[in-house]
C-alpha cells in the first residue's frame, strides 16, 4: 500500500501536470493591480475606527452561530444599513461570499428543480448550485436565446432559477438584466443576481447593475435575491443575502452554510457598517474608477469594461505567466488567471483598477505591455469560431459507447451542426475495430475526424503506445482537439475517448484527467445488466468528486426497471435506455433517437 505522503505527491504531479499548483500571495504596498479593495477603505481611518469600536466592545470573535448566542448589534445594524443603501426589503449577514452563495441556494432550490447557470459565474456559485442537487443547465455566456430555450426544456421542474452576476469576476462582462428579468417572468422563473463586483462601483449610488436596470426597465418582481460581499468595494469581509422578508427567515432555518459556522467577528461587521456609510460619499471615485478602466481598455484595443476588471488576454497559461513575471519586473503587482479558473486556453491576465491609481499609472502599464510584444485584439474582432465538444465517457470498455455516439449524433443532427471524433484508436490491427468507421455506418453523410493516434495493440492507450514504442504526446493530443473544434466552426462535436473513465492515456494522465482540465459538456454510458448499479454510481462518484456531471447516463442493453429507478435517483440527471437494437443500423438508431427524450437535453448546447 501506498504510504499517505507517496500519494499525495502523486496528486501534486496531477496537478502539476495540469499546470493548476497555486500559492497565498501577500498584498503588496505598491503596485497593487489585482487585489479587490478598489477604494482603499481596508485603510480607511472611518472604517478602522468602527472596528477598533466593535473590537472594544464586543471583544475578538462572535463565539458561536448568530443562532446559538453570537449576534450582536452591529450584525443587525450592517443588515440594516446595507438594506436601506440598495433599496432592499431585508439582509441577512454572512461570515463569507461562499457562504452566502452556498447559503442562498440551499435554501431556494432542491432536487426537483433546475439552476440555469452562465457558464462564466464564480465558483462559488458553482459549487453552491452543485450542492443543492438540482439540475444544472450551463448556458454561453450571456446568451439569452439559449437561455429561453433552456426555460422551454424545463418547464416540468418545480422551480426554475436563473443565477448571473451584476459584473462577472473573470471577464468584467455584465449580463442583460433587462432581458432576463423579462425572460424570468414569462416562463414564470426566478432571478439570482451575484453583485460581488457591481455594488459600489456602478449604479445610482453604487447601488449596483440590478439597481441600473431597474431603471432600464427590469422587472422587479422576479428578482429572488441580491449577494452583495464585503470584500471588494468595501474593503472589508462578509458577505449580504438581500431579498423579501421571508426568504431572510427561510435561511436563518435552512441556509447551513449561516446555521452551522460561528458569525462574522464584531470587528468586521463594525467595520461593515463603516465601509457602508463611507461608499455613499463616493461618487466621484466611482466615475474616476471607471474612466481609469475605460482608458486602460482604449489603450488596449479591448472591450470597454463595466466596472474595475479589465481581463487581457494572452491564451496559454505558460505565456500567462510569463507576461505576470515581466510586469512584476517593471513594478507592476498582477496576477494571471489560468484554468481551472478559466477554460483552457484563455488564460489573461486579470487586470483590477484602483481610485487610488493615476491616468500616467495607466499609461506605464500599457507602455509596460506594449514593450512584451503583447498583440491587442482589437475592440471589434470576432472571436473564431469553435464547436462545442460533448465526450461520451464510459463506465468501462465495451459499454457501447460507440452506439451512443452515433445515436447521439443522430440527436444532435436535427438541432444543428454535429461531428464526431475519436481522439485515440487502439486495436487498428483487427480491420472491423474502427470506431469511426462504425459511426459513419450508423450515421451516414456525418464529418468524422481521422484519430490523432492510432495504435495496432486493442489495450490501454499508454499500453498501446508502449507496445509500439510510440508514446503520446498528450499537450499535442489535446491541440489537436481544439483544432478539430476550431474546424468544424460550430455546432457539437461528439468526443468518444477510448475505455472508461479512468484509462490512463500516458502512465501520467487518465482520461479522467483531460476532461477535468477542459470541463466540457458530457454524457455517461453504462451497460444494463448485473454491475451495473455499482460501476455506474462508484463512476459518478469519481466525476463528482473532479466537478464533473453528466448532462445525460445511458444505459446500454435490456431494459431494467430496478436500475433505471435506482439510478435516477442517485444520479442527478436523466436516466436514458438504449435497447439492444435488431438490427442495428441508421434507421433503428435514428428511430431510437427521436424516442429518446434526448432532443430537450441536448439542446442547450446548441443556440
Amino acid at each position: 500500500m501506498l504510504s499517505i505522503q507517496t500519494q499525495l505527491a502523486e496528486d501534486l504531479a496531477r496537478v502539476d501536470q495540469a499546470d493548476e499548483r497555486r500559492e497565498t500571495v501577500t498584498a503588496p504596498e505598491n503596485g497593487d493591480w489585482f487585489t479587490n479593495d478598489l477604494f482603499g477603505l481596508s485603510q480607511d481611518p472611518h472604517v478602522i475606527g468602527r472596528a477598533k469600536d466593535a473590537l472594544d466592545r464586543e471583544g475578538a470573535g462572535a463565539r458561536a452561530s448568530r443562532v446559538l448566542g453570537g449576534d450582536t448589534d452591529l450584525h443587525r445594524e450592517a443588515e440594516s444599513l446595507v438594506t436601506a443603501w440598495l433599496d432592499a426589503q431585508s439582509a441577512l449577514l454572512f461570515p463569507s461570499g461562499w457562504q452566502a452563495c452556498s447559503g442562498v441556494l440551499g435554501t431556494l432550490v432542491g432536487p426537483k428543480d433546475v439552476i440555469l447557470c452562465d457558464r462564466l459565474l464564480h465558483a462559488s456559485l458553482i459549487d453552491g448550485a452543485r450542492l443543492t442537487r438540482a439540475r444544472r443547465v450551463i448556458l454561453p455566456h450571456r446568451d439569452t436565446h439559449a437561455l429561453e430555450a433552456a426555460l422551454k426544456q424545463s418547464r416540468g421542474a418545480r422551480r426554475r432559477l436563473i443565477v448571473t452576476e451584476g459584473i462577472f469576476s473573470m471577464d468584467g462582462t455584465t449580463p442583460d438584466l433587462v432581458r432576463l428579468s423579462q425572460l424570468a417572468e414569462e416562463y414564470n422563473a426566478w432571478l439570482l443576481i451575484d453583485e460581488a463586483h457591481s455594488v459600489g462601483v456602478v449604479g445610482p449610488n453604487g447601488r449596483g447593475a440590478w439597481a441600473q436596470a431597474l431603471e432600464e426597465g427590469a422587472i422587479s418582481k422576479v428578482l429572488v435575491g441580491r449577494i452583495v460581499t464585503g470584500g471588494k468595494a468595501l474593503g472589508c469581509a462578509g458577505a449580504f443575502v438581500l431579498g423579501s422578508p421571508e426568504l431572510r427567515t427561510l435561511m436563518l432555518s435552512r441556509a447551513r452554510s449561516f446555521l452551522f459556522t460561528t458569525a462574522l467577528a464584531p470587528a468586521v461587521a463594525g467595520a461593515l457598517c463603516g465601509a457602508i456609510e463611507r461608499i455613499q460619499e463616493l461618487d466621484h471615485g466611482r466615475s474616476y474608477l471607471r474612466s481609469l478602466a475605460q482608458h486602460l481598455a482604449k489603450e488596449l484595443q479591448l472591450p470597454t469594461p463595466a466596472g474595475a476588471i479589465v481581463p487581457i488576454p494572452v491564451g496559454g497559461s505558460l505565456r500567462a505567466m510569463e507576461i505576470t513575471e515581466q510586469l512584476r519586473g517593471l513594478g507592476f503587482q498582477v496576477r494571471a488567471v489560468r484554468p481551472p479558473t478559466v477554460p483552457a486556453n484563455e488564460s489573461r491576465i486579470r487586470i483590477v483598477l484602483h481610485a487610488t491609481q493615476t491616468f500616467a499609472q495607466v499609461d506605464q502599464l500599457v507602455a509596460g505591455l506594449r514593450s512584451m510584444d503583447w498583440t491587442p485584439r482589437p475592440v471589434q474582432a470576432q472571436e473564431v469560431p469553435t464547436a462545442k465538444a460533448l465526450w461520451v465517457l464510459g463506465t468501462d470498455t465495451d459499454v457501447g459507447k460507440t452506439v451512443v455516439s452515433a445515436g447521439l449524433l443522430h440527436v444532435l443532427r436535427p438541432l444543428g451542426k454535429s461531428g464526431y471524433c475519436k481522439p485515440i484508436q487502439t486495436g487498428t490491427a483487427d480491420p472491423g475495430s474502427c470506431d469511426t468507421a462504425e459511426v459513419q455506418r450508423l450515421v451516414p453523410g456525418v464529418a468524422c475526424s481521422v484519430p490523432a493516434v492510432e495504435l495496432p495493440l486493442p489495450a490501454s492507450p499508454h499500453e498501446a503506445a508502449a507496445e509500439a514504442n510510440a508514446p503520446i504526446d498528450f499537450q499535442g493530443l489535446d491541440k489537436w482537439l481544439n483544432q478539430q473544434l476550431q474546424d468544424q466552426g460550430s455546432g457539437v462535436l461528439v468526443v468518444e475517448p477510448a475505455g472508461g473513465l479512468h484509462v490512463p492515456i500516458t502512465p501520467q494522465v487518465l482520461t479522467s484527467d483531460w476532461c477535468t482540465g477542459r470541463k466540457e459538456a458530457l454524457v455517461l454510458v453504462a451497460r444494463s445488466g448485473l454491475g451495473t448499479l455499482n460501476h455506474t454510481l462508484l463512476t459518478l462518484e469519481a466525476l463528482a468528486t473532479r466537478n464533473l456531471y453528466p448532462m445525460a447516463l445511458i444505459l446500454v442493453g435490456p431494459p431494467h426497471d430496478s436500475n433505471r429507478t435506482t439510478l435516477a435517483h442517485r444520479a442527478n440527471c436523466p436516466v436514458v435506455e438504449l435497447p439492444i437494437l435488431s438490427p442495428l443500423g441508421h434507421e433503428t438508431l435514428q428511430a431510437w433517437a427521436s424516442d429518446s427524450g434526448l432532443a430537450k437535453i441536448l439542446g442547450t448546447l446548441i443556440p
